[in-house]
């Protein structure tokens, strides 16, 4: 009868086991590693790019980025901005708009100007646009009324606007003188889009008469050549 021979199976080597495991391991780590910095760079170079950008809002209603740069030109162009989308946003009206637009100006402002914007609420300001059908107010900041101030601080601007208020064919226009102080805050979009909150804010309002076909010439022309506003 023949006999078998048992056989006897030797166990893989366990340092050698070991030393795959070790690499393996280190390997995980390295790409992990690598993977973390690389989202961390990515991170990074995305909030530098958002804080290196300010944001105008075209005709359409669409956000556009734009370079932010440090000159006291770009200053200015954003100031103006700022200033020009809370007009837009605080006498441009019609009743479908209303509620939007106050909620949007709110939110460029501080504690001073709300106060304002709440007082000209409870005496009738907003509700004529609901109360009366068909009431729309155009407005438009006069481009040779600029005057700017302290822009590396808290800048003052002070400007007119041209107030064009609309009732079937009847036609009304005013006056408003503006002052106003902004302080640099954080731009948050689409709230404060440009980064400037509105601490002070007074006007002076006054109805005049329609404006004359020469001078809105002037007036387009001066808006075509871009003059810049008087700084100090």
């Amino acid at each position: 009868m023949k006999n078998d021979k048992a056989e006897i199976k030797i166990g893989k080597d366990i340092y050698s086991e070991m030393r795959k495991n070790h690499r393996t391991v280190w390997g995980v780590v390295i790409v992990s590693t690598i993977s973390v910095l690389s989202m961390l760079y990515v991170s990074l170079a995305i909030y530098s790019d958002s804080t290196n950008k300010i944001f105008t809002i075209n005709n359409s209603g669409d956000l556009i980025p734009l370079s932010l740069v440090s000159s006291r030109t770009d200053k200015v162009k954003v100031l103006k901005s700022n200033a020009d989308y809370f007009v837009k946003n605080f006498y441009d009206l019609d009743q479908y708009s209303i509620k939007e637009k106050k909620e949007k100006a709110l939110w460029l402002v501080g504690e001073q100007p709300t106060k304002i914007i709440k007082d000209k609420d409870n005496k009738g300001y907003y509700n004529d646009f609901l109360s009366i059908n068909g009431l729309v107010q155009k407005a438009e900041i006069l481009p040779d009324s600029w005057n700017i101030s302290n822009i590396d601080d808290s800048p003052n601007l002070d400007f007119s606007v041209l107030v064009k208020r609309v009732n079937g064919r009847n036609e009304e226009f005013y006056r408003a003188d503006v002052q106003m102080r902004m302080t640099k805050v954080n731009i948050n979009y689409p709230y404060n889009p440009f980064g400037y909150l509105i601490t002070n804010f007074a006007e002076n309002l006054v109805k005049v008469d329609r404006p004359t076909e020469q001078q809105l010439q002037i007036q387009d022309s001066i808006r075509r050549e871009h003059i810049n506003p008087a700084i100090r």
